[in-house]
């Protein structure tokens, strides 16, 4: 007898891209896959690891503007005020880019991409651009995505279009 595959089941994919020459940020890639929708949810994250001395270079240097994130976590100060624990966490995590394709589920595919990414790099500081989420139709929304960010525990750090996930929010 067949078994039955439940339409609801999701997969989560995450693929690395590095060329570990010390100058290019890791780039990873996460997707998520559902049974009636492969690649229904994709996001692009940039990590940095902070003993490495170029690591602000690494961000500037990425292909996405990271500068303004790379800036605020120069100001250590800054961030001690969002979140004291991303003080002493070893990497940074920057989720540049979020892409859903599924229009009626897609809040809460997004929120559960992020939640799986958080969840495995789990030791790292994690970040979002907020001004890159993106749908079917490629609209983004500043104060929406915020909103949308904020409803899972991100919050705004100060001068940039980015948010932190502090330590204490996490799935």
């Amino acid at each position: 007898m067949a078994e039955q595959s439940d339409p609801d089941a999701s997969a989560f994919q995450l693929t690395l891209h590095t060329t570990d020459n010390g100058v290019d940020p890791e780039i990873w890639r996460a997707t998520i896959h559902t049974a009636t929708a492969p690649g229904v949810a994709e996001a692009t994250v940039y990590r940095v690891h902070y003993a490495n001395p170029r690591w602000v270079e690494q961000l500037q240097d990425a292909e996405v503007d990271l500068t303004s994130i790379s800036s605020a976590f120069m100001d250590r100060e800054l961030i001690s005020l969002l979140d004291e624990s991303s003080l002493f966490t070893d990497n940074l995590c920057v989720i540049s880019a979020v892409h859903v394709e599924d229009s009626r589920d897609g809040p809460s595919l997004s929120h559960e991409l992020v939640r799986r990414i958080a969840r495995v790099f789990d030791g790292d500081t994690i970040t979002l651009l907020t001004a890159r989420r993106t749908g079917d139709d490629g609209a983004t929304g500043f104060w929406a995505d915020r909103a949308h960010w904020a409803a899972i525990g991100f919050v705004d750090i100060p001068g940039t279009m980015s948010m932190i996930l502090p330590v204490g929010s996490r799935p």
